[in-house]
């Protein structure tokens, strides 16, 4: 039995994890430890009540030794996990979605280097390359990269696995005052928050909407990179590439998901727009929304709003077909207090 969970030990498949493993614990005998196996069953247990509607497709668990052994992860096909069974022992634990698209990994040796990020992308993104032109618009120097998934997790520094039950410390760093969470019935409470922020953005009040063929956006001065287990967020700044929808006859807008801004923000906010419209004159109005960024009343549901945008209207008025002569983007920047 116990040569099948070396085989699996690392990366358990989500189909293996459903089973009940392992030895009953109520067959120890605690004053005679020799007997018992060195291998225990219990359960994981997701509390979702600070993100009650979240609905993972599947979720991963994974176990760190603090005698720096190998790690133990388990996959389950769902928001709920179960029963695994694992060495007795001292660990650290993360827990967060695996059924992101646009989120890598690395550092995944460790507890304090497991790390998120997105990888690099287009920044005009959904707009068609034939309609681009041969010279782009310049709107920054960094790092252009893809919104990350939404994301959930959970980060405990301290989880123990002993024949009387397991005990975790409640936090990501923790105290020395802390209290130590104790379970007789080997349940281990994983407490899931959100790791990613939701972001909106509204262009209301625009003026020629009708008139657009295509556009995209794009945020600067965001993280592209976040720790699991602390939250900390990459040091350097990177521009998001966003999706821009029609909403309707008067407003843009659209929906992503980030990392947040950097630990220490160094640069601006700027919210760009890129349109295209019909005569095939390509334009990119930039808004700096750095207060509505760092000064959002929940930095995990940002609002970005700009209103009073005026459009270039087609000038053949309609979508013929016909193409005024097009050199390049035109940049304008927008006063959004003015």
């Amino acid at each position: 039995m116990f040569g099948f969970w070396d085989i699996i030990r690392c990366h358990l498949l989500p189909a293996v994890v459903s089973l009940s493993l392992g030895v009953a614990v109520s067959s120890c005998i605690f004053d005679d430890q020799g007997n018992c196996p060195d291998r225990l069953p219990f359960t994981i247990k997701n509390n979702w009540q600070s993100c009650y509607d979240a609905m993972p497709s599947g979720m991963a668990y994974i176990f760190f030794p603090h005698d720096s052994s190998e790690s133990w992860r388990f996959d389950f096909a769902s928001r709920d996990a179960g029963i695994v069974n694992m060495a007795l022992g001292e660990y650290s634990f993360l827990s967060y979605n695996d059924d992101t698209y646009n989120v890598l990994f690395c550092g995944e040796d460790g507890y304090d280097s497991y790390e998120a990020y997105t990888p690099g992308r287009d920044f005009l993104g959904s707009i068609p390359r034939e309609e681009r032109g041969e010279s782009l618009p310049r709107i920054t120097d960094e790092r252009i990269v893809c919104c990350p998934d939404m994301m959930w997790g959970c980060a405990y520094s301290v989880f123990s696995l002993k024949y009387d039950g397991v005990r975790f410390a409640p936090f990501a760093d923790i105290r020395f005052d802390a209290v130590m969470e104790y379970s007789p019935d080997f349940v281990l409470t994983a407490v899931q928050r959100p790791l990613t922020a939701r972001y909106t953005f509204r262009i209301e009040d625009v003026e020629n909407l009708s008139g657009v063929k295509s556009m995209s956006a794009a945020l600067s001065g965001m993280a592209g990179a976040m720790l699991i287990a602390s939250g900390k967020k990459e040091a350097y700044p990177s521009t998001l590439s966003i999706k821009a929808s029609i909403l309707d006859s008067t407003t843009a807008g659209g929906e992503f998901f980030t990392f947040g801004v950097p630990g220490e923000p160094s640069v601006d906010n700027i919210f760009s727009l890129f349109v295209i419209i019909k005569d095939g004159r390509r334009f990119c109005y930039q808004f700096d929304v750095t207060d509505q960024v760092r000064l959002a009343p929940d930095p995990m549901n940002v609002c970005l709003v700009v209103r009073g945008l005026k459009l270039e209207n087609p000038e053949t008025g309609n979508d013929t077909g016909f193409e005024v002569a097009v050199d390049g983007w035109e940049t304008v920047i927008v006063d959004i207090n003015g």
